[in-house]
């Protein structure tokens, strides 16, 4: 494998160029006096890059990365984790660094990078680390063409996703809105499908392991933060090296799923039957019976219909996110040599929050029973 090489800096700390979203519920006149009065950003020279409407953010980021390839500069993301992959995709495809801004409801992304949550910090940390040189690799999955840093589901989740933003515009975004919404849809009837599920279970394996499954929702975690939040068991082997965690939920009736909600809300879904947990390094998936010509695919709270089969895979590349050092975390510099736990395409810190965790798409960990070498 290649040595892990940044993207080489300017001369000296060419533009910023920010990434500021059209979404709904949102009030962009405050965000962007909010981010214009940061005396951090008002010492540099800064290229803003907001579109019209919502669906141009992927248009915007991609300009915008441009943009900081050309004069030297860095793109930064504000915004919740669907901005943050939208310009994370960009940067990790023009091969620019990236800052981010935390502004989303659940800011998975920044809290297990541990990037401060305060407008004018996260601004003051990114500029600190652009002078200092100070730039952290960052694992990225992807599902077929479609970048992912927390998760990417089909099934159940999509629609999840779904609900949450109409009730965004009916209620306004915030974190309590989207938790009821969550619970809500989960109650609601859901369909199942019988999926081909075919994995390799590291990298380097000659063939892939393949199997059946009847399940209303398949989720891939990348994020260690968010799985460690549900009490999934492979939350380590995200974060210690090239790994997806995979989740499988069966489908059941309203009192099973009542119970299976609980569990999530507290973090013990390693405790809950209807739940298979998995690592893997990559997964090709597609339904076993009926096959649509597509499949309605979430990614970082995006959604994107996409043909079949769906392959998720780590990628070798990692993105270069400028942040502070000093915001690694506390066991990386205890782990001893050698360690996985240590690997430097690890996602960084970790901070205690005392807001309720999102109610993901949910996923027992162990082994898969009857799993079969597919030629």
């Amino acid at each position: 494998m290649p040595p892990i090489v940044p993207p080489s800096p300017s001369a000296g700390p060419g533009p910023v160029h920010l990434v500021v979203p059209h979404r709904p519920g949102a009030d962009h006149a405050q965000v962007r006096q909010r981010l214009e009065a940061l005396e951090p950003l008002r010492r540099h020279a800064v290229r803003w890059h907001v579109p019209a409407v919502r669906a141009g953010i992927v248009q915007a980021a991609d300009e915008a990365a441009r943009a900081a390839k050309e004069s030297g500069g860095i793109v930064v993301a504000c915004g919740g984790d669907g901005t943050i992959n939208a310009v994370a995709a960009a940067a990790w495809r023009h091969e620019v660094r990236m800052g981010v801004i935390p502004a989303g409801t659940f800011n998975y992304f920044a809290r297990e990078q541990s990037l401060s949550l305060d407008f004018h910090q996260a601004a003051e940390d990114i500029l600190q680390a652009l002078h200092a040189g100070d730039v952290r690799p960052v694992r990225v999955g992807y599902v077929n063409d479609r970048m992912f840093l927390v998760n990417a589901a089909i099934g159940l989740y999509p629609r999840l996703l779904e609900q949450r933003e109409m009730a965004s515009r009916r209620f306004g975004r915030s974190r309590w809105v989207a938790v009821a919404s969550a619970v809500w849809s989960f109650f609601r009837p859901a369909s199942a499908r019988r999926w081909r599920v075919s994995l390799r279970a590291h990298r380097g394996a000659d063939a892939l392991v393949g199997e059946e499954f009847f399940a209303s929702t398949l989720f891939v975690g990348n994020n260690p933060l968010q799985l460690e939040r549900l009490g999934i068991p492979q939350a380590r082997d995200v974060a210690e090296g090239d790994h997806l965690a995979v989740l499988l939920l069966k489908p059941q009736g309203r009192w099973a799923t009542a119970r299976t909600v609980w569990h999530a809300a507290i973090g013990q879904l390693d405790r809950d039957e209807s739940v298979i947990s998995l690592a893997c390094a990559e997964m090709e998936v597609e339904p076993a019976s009926w096959r649509p010509a597509q499949v309605k695919v979430a990614f970082d709270g995006e959604r994107e219909w996409m043909p079949s089969p769906l392959r998720f895979r780590v990628e070798n590349r990692p993105l270069w996110l400028v942040a502070p050092t000093a915001t690694a975390r506390d066991d990386d510099a205890q782990a001893a040599p050698g360690d996985a736990a240590a690997s430097p395409v690890r996602a960084a810190p970790v901070a205690e929050d005392p807001d309720p965790p999102e109610p993901a798409p949910l996923p027992v960990p162990g082994a898969v029973p009857g799993m079969a070498t597919v030629s």
